[in-house]
């Protein structure tokens, strides 16, 4: 009798087994790089909306695990291309991925960028309307449009003479202290988190009116991997059709003082 009960117990907890393995989801791992606010990485570890939306698209479908791999600007895309991630978060074919084998998504959130200046007496708009004689600043690994998308440091320090930092945070910064540069390129919504958090900050900031560009946020998918670019689209688009997205969005959206985000 204890003999059946012993087979009888090994062969539920065999079934068990086989059920949880059968169960068990793909590892998808998905590079962020620091792009507050929609990634906020603090060495390894990965915050902001990125990790919101992750715990969304593991929800929303039993077959794959999103998780998180930090990654940087300048080194997200041999990242992918060497395959420690599959999928690298918040991008658009522009910012460097025109030479890679892969698939881009539909966009699913839009961004932009504007210049800033430090506010001088008769200092206005026109101030933005050329570059040359002024030092750029802007974040390391990130791509603007005035510079043709270029991101390479020396193209950056020999065309627009551009200091690079290691976040909007550093860029704004920069600006405020009045040394080493004259005009930063920032993420707009981060300026908006800024100024939110420090309103005595902006009487001291011109900041333009025009945009340096205007994006529309996709996911870089590497080809090769079980995960194809229809069902990504499909699970994302899940999100935005049954509104599970729109509420992660409502802190991001800040007035920098020159029309709403």
């Amino acid at each position: 009798m204890p003999k059946r009960r012993s087979l009888t117990t090994l062969l539920f907890c065999s079934l068990l087994l086989v059920g949880a393995v059968a169960h068990a989801k793909e590892q998808i791992r998905v590079g962020l790089y620091h792009f507050p606010p929609f990634v906020v990485n603090e060495g390894d570890q990965v915050g902001g909306l990125a990790t919101e939306l992750l715990v969304l698209m593991n929800a929303h479908q039993d077959k794959y695990e999103f998780v998180p791999v930090a990654t940087s600007p300048s080194t997200r895309h041999e990242i992918l291309n060497l395959g420690r991630c599959d999928i690298s978060m918040f991008e658009q074919a522009e910012w460097g991925w025109k030479n890679y084998d892969v698939d881009i998504t539909e966009p699913f959130l839009d961004g932009s960028e504007v210049y800033i200046a430090l506010a001088q007496p008769n200092r206005d708009q026109s101030y933005f309307d050329s570059f040359e004689d002024k030092t750029m600043i802007g974040v390391k690994g990130y791509h603007y449009r005035f510079a043709n998308y270029n991101s390479d440091r020396n193209y950056l320090e020999k065309h627009f003479n551009m200091q690079l930092t290691p976040s909007n945070l550093g860029s704004i910064q920069m600006v405020l202290q009045g040394q080493r540069g004259d005009i930063a390129v920032v993420t707009r919504s981060f300026l908006g988190q800024f100024l939110k958090d420090h309103p005595e900050q902006k009487e001291r900031l011109l900041i333009s009116e025009k945009l340096d560009q205007t994006y529309h946020l996709s996911a870089v998918l590497r080809k090769g991997i079980t995960l194809d670019i229809a069902t990504l689209n499909e699970l994302i688009d899940s999100l935005i059709e049954d509104g599970s997205l729109a509420p992660l969005l409502q802190d991001i959206r800040f007035d920098t003082g020159v029309g709403a985000l």
